[in-house]
C-alpha cells in the first residue's frame, strides 16, 4: 500500500512551517515520489494552497454542504493522477474537528479507493503553553479583551486538552498508525522541520531538498506582551467591530509596530502559575496515554518544556510608565492605520462589557468554539 500521511495538527505548534516548506519544495516532490497536492478550489488565491484548509473546513461543515463533495473530488483526481507513493496532506485544525462529522474516516475511505493507507502526524506541546500560545494568537486576531487568566478560567478544563482524545478517531482510521513530533524534544535539538522528515522516515527523500535555511525555517512569530496588552485594549474599544478584511491583519498592524521599535523581543508569557498546576494534574493521565500510543514512552522522557520565560503579561499591571508610553504609542499607530477613532469611554466600556458577557455564555453553554486558531 501506498502512504497517506495527513498533519492534523495541533495548532500553534509549528505547522505553518511544516507546510510552508512543503508548499515550497512542491515543484521538486513529484520526482522523489511525493505528493503536496493542490486542493483549494479553481481561482482561490495562491496562498489557499500552502495548506489543506479549504478541504478541512469544507469536511467539517464551516464550508456550504456542497463543497464537501467538490473538495473529495479534487482530491481523488489529485490521487489518480500521481505516480508518487507517499501523499502529504496538512491543515492544523485536523486535530480539533467534531467526531460527527466523520473526518477521518472520510479520508480513509478516500485514499483506500486510490491504493493509500492513512497514518497520522501530530505535532505537540505541553498543554499550559498550548493555551499560551492560544491566548496570544488570539490576542493577534484581536479577539480577547481579558488576561490569561480570564482566558485560562474559561478553557484549563477543556477537552481540547486531551490530545489522547483528539488522536483517537485519526487512529482507529490509521489502525495505530500514529507519528508524534514535540516542538521541543528531549532526544534531539534538531529544527521541527528536519525532526519531522526525519520522524516520518521521509530523510532520504527529502533530506537532499531541505537547505540549511529550510531545515531549520520558522515562522509565525508569536506576539510579546506589549502587542497582546495592546490588542486587548483594542478589543475593548471596538477596532475589531470597525475595521474590514480579515482580523488577523490588526494583529499584524500591531505586531508591526512593535517590532519596529524594538519592542516584544521575547513571546507572550502569560501570569497564571497556579492553574498552570492545575492543568498539568488535569492533563497527566491523557499525556500519558497519548505517548505510550505514539512514543511507547513516558510524556516527560520524550517532551521538553521549551523556553522557560519569566511571565512578562502586562494585564494585571503595575505598568512602567515607559512601557505604557509603548503601549499607547503602539495603540495609536494601529488606530491611525485603521482610521479609527475611539467611542466615548463610557459607551466604548458598555459595549465591551456586553459583549463579553455574552461570549463567556456561549463558551460556558457549548454554543461557540473559542479554540479555533486558524
Amino acid at each position: 500500500m501506498r502512504r497517506a500521511i495527513i498533519h492534523i495538527g495541533m495548532p500553534r505548534t509549528g505547522s505553518t512551517s511544516l507546510q510552508e516548506v512543503l508548499a515550497s519544495l512542491r515543484p521538486n516532490l513529484e520526482a522523489v515520489g511525493l505528493l503536496y497536492p493542490e486542493l483549494a478550489p479553481p481561482g482561490s488565491p495562491r496562498e489557499a494552497n500552502v495548506n489543506h484548509q479549504p478541504l478541512g473546513e469544507a469536511l467539517d461543515g464551516r464550508r456550504p454542504r456542497s463543497e464537501r463533495a467538490a473538495s473529495l473530488d479534487r482530491l481523488d483526481r489529485a490521487l489518480a493522477a500521481t505516480t508518487a507513493d507517499t501523499v502529504i496532506l496538512s491543515y492544523e485544525d485536523f486535530s480539533v474537528q467534531r467526531v460527527a462529522f466523520g473526518v477521518p474516516e472520510a479520508l480513509r475511505v478516500a485514499f483506500a479507493r486510490r491504493g493509500f493507507a492513512l497514518e497520522v502526524l501530530m505535532m505537540v506541546k505541553p498543554p499550559f503553553a498550548f493555551l499560551n500560545s492560544a491566548y496570544a494568537h488570539r490576542a493577534q486576531l484581536v479577539r480577547e479583551a481579558g488576561s490569561f487568566r480570564d482566558y485560562l478560567r474559561l478553557h484549563w478544563r477543556s477537552a481540547r486538552l486531551d490530545y489522547r482524545r483528539l488522536v483517537a478517531p485519526w487512529a482507529e482510521a490509521a489502525d495505530g498508525r500514529v507519528t508524534a513530533v514535540p516542538l521541543a524534544d528531549r532526544r534531539s535539538d534538531a529544527p521541527l522541520v528536519a525532526r519531522a522528515v526525519e520522524a516520518l522516515g521521509l530523510q532520504d527523500r527529502l533530506g537532499p531538498l531541505l537547505g540549511q535555511d529550510v531545515r531549520g525555517y520558522a515562522t509565525n512569530r508569536s506576539s510579546g506582551p506589549v502587542a497582546v496588552e495592546a490588542s486587548r485594549r483594542l478589543r475593548r474599544l471596538g477596532l475589531h467591530r470597525h475595521a474590514t478584511g480579515h482580523p488577523r491583519e490588526i494583529g499584524h498592524v500591531i505586531d508591526r509596530a512593535a517590532w519596529a521599535r524594538g519592542l516584544d523581543p521575547v513571546p507572550f508569557c502569560g501570569d497564571a502559575t497556579d492553574y498552570r498546576a492545575r492543568v498539568e494534574e488535569r492533563t497527566f493521565e491523557s499525556r500519558e496515554r497519548f505517548a505510550r500510543l505514539a512514543w511507547g514512552q513516558s510524556w516527560d522522557a520524550v517532551v521538553a518544556p521549551g523556553r522557560n520565560l519569566a511571565p512578562n503579561e502586562l494585564a494585571d499591571g503595575p505598568i512602567e510608565p515607559a512601557t505604557e508610553a509603548e503601549v499607547e504609542a503602539v495603540m495609536r499607530e494601529t488606530m491611525r492605520h485603521f482610521g479609527f477613532r475611539p467611542p466615548a469611554p463610557w459607551l466604548g466600556g458598555a459595549a465591551a462589557w456586553i459583549e463579553g458577557r455574552t461570549q463567556d455564555a456561549l463558551c460556558w453553554a457549548g454554543f461557540e468554539s473559542r479554540w479555533r486558531v486558524c
